[in-house]
């Protein structure tokens, strides 16, 4: 067996090597890897019968795409002093950014010539990208869709990537644990700011729901029980699809392990005010 931790430190620089620009770094923050994405694409590549210099591109050219994602989304969320000239560069040069990682991604699959494998990348994107606009335009008006609108925009990418390789037990695994992870993400960034799209969709299921009916304080309870019920019954289901992987992945359920300890308390705990 590899050793996850030194195999998934080696594939984090040379991802973030890639992606280095020296002239975009000076205006832009450093690309984040998300380490739990790239986690369960080294569980899935683990158990396959791939080259390890194949795998590591196919892991690579994924995480490129993320953080092109990631980068395009830092744009269309940030509007404040949108007409400054210095924020409108700083804005632009996100958005070359991002198609400059998107670029990285196809030349590393085009260098491999698997085409087939752009195909299954760039369905995830566009799925990834449609239910981005229907979570931010606060629609959503039952929480199954969106717990199912959450998991396609964290988990499409490993999600479509272990459908290609026919391997079911990840695809349930990534879309549960990246949904774990996106709840508590939105809860701490709530509890720090007093803003989250995923509690702002809540609540504007109770307003539905409860149309002029209810007082605004018990409008906030609601939401706040609807968070950690969802939260609980998250990490339930993380609990029931990591059941499912094999021994060679001892490591990885290890990690999940952790995630599970760590978000136990703020599936327990109450959702302030902001």
């Amino acid at each position: 067996m590899l050793n996850i931790t030194n195999d998934l430190r080696q594939l984090k620089q040379s991802i973030e090597k890639k992606a280095q620009h020296p002239y975009l770094l000076k205006y832009i923050q450093k690309p984040f890897v998300d380490e739990n994405k790239l986690t369960l694409l080294w569980g899935l590549f683990n158990e396959l019968d791939v080259l390890s210099e194949e795998r590591d591109q196919y892991i690579k050219s994924t995480m490129l795409v993320q953080i092109a994602l990631d980068t395009h989304e830092i744009v269309s969320n940030s509007f404040e002093g949108a007409e400054m000239p210095e924020v409108l560069k700083n804005r632009q040069l996100q958005v070359l950014a991002g198609d400059y990682y998107s670029g990285l991604y196809y030349q590393g699959l085009a260098g491999i010539g698997n085409i087939e494998m752009i195909r299954v990348l760039s369905g995830a994107i566009k799925n990834i990208n449609d239910n981005k606009i229907i979570l931010y335009q606060k629609s959503v008006r039952d929480i199954p869709t969106l717990l199912k609108t959450l998991k396609a925009i964290e988990a499409s990418l490993v999600y479509k990537m272990a459908e290609y390789y026919k391997r079911p037990d990840w695809m349930e695994l990534s879309e549960d644990l990246l949904l774990l992870n996106r709840l508590v993400a939105e809860k701490a960034n709530y509890l720090r700011t007093g803003e989250s799209v995923v509690i702002d969709n809540m609540r504007n299921m109770m307003l539905d729901k409860n149309h002029n009916e209810v007082h605004p304080s018990e409008k906030d309870d609601q939401v706040r029980m609807e968070m950690d019920k969802c939260l609980r019954e998250v990490r339930k289901a993380v609990m029931l699809s990591s059941r499912h992987l094999t021994k060679e992945n001892e490591e990885i359920l290890q990690r999940v392990s952790e995630i599970l300890k760590q978000t136990k308390s703020q599936a327990n705990s109450c959702v302030k005010e902001g």
